[in-house]
């Protein structure tokens, strides 16, 4: 572990050591195959040669593919733990609620948001009614308004 990391805990610690030790174990087990494969190299005919290099590439390949994953899972165990961790000095704000409780105030939520609904209702009709006096209230003063506004015909004068 490098000085700039934080100590893992031992179950992190524990599953990142297994993880390295299987594909160790793997990484090993292709490394013996490569080896037994070169020396078969020699004593096999012409037209097995072309199997041979295509099984010596899978192995090269499998080899370099499980290095790969080693790292891979090394940074997915550290990135757990690094959540574990911080999900674990995260405290409540509230303490747990019992069921009772928690029954207890989703009843009282419900009754509230009743009462609430059936005002709501009540207040509509006497909303609507306030609203459609003031429309008739605008609408008698603009008439009126209109009507000041006009101009008046004059009287044809009898002076003709």
């Amino acid at each position: 572990m490098s000085p700039t990391q934080k100590p893992r805990t031992r179950a992190a610690h524990y599953a990142a050591e297994e993880a390295d030790r299987v594909i160790r174990r793997i990484t090993d087990s292709l490394d013996i195959a490569q080896a037994d494969l070169g020396k078969l190299g020699g004593s096999l005919g012409s037209g097995v040669a072309d199997l041979r290099r295509s099984l010596a590439r899978l192995l090269r390949d499998a080899r370099r593919d499980a290095g790969k994953m080693s790292k891979a899972t090394r940074k997915d165990l550290d990135r757990l733990q690094k959540d574990v961790l911080a999900a674990a000095k995260v405290k409540p704000k509230t303490k747990a609620k019992t069921p009772a409780k928690a029954k207890a105030k989703a009843a009282t939520k419900a009754k509230a948001a009743a009462k609430a609904k059936s005002a709501a209702k009540a207040k509509a009709p006497a909303k609507a009614k306030v609203a459609a006096k003031r429309k008739a209230a605008v609408k008698a003063k603009a008439t009126a308004t209109a009507k000041a506004k006009a101009p008046t015909k004059r009287k044809a004068s009898a002076k003709r």
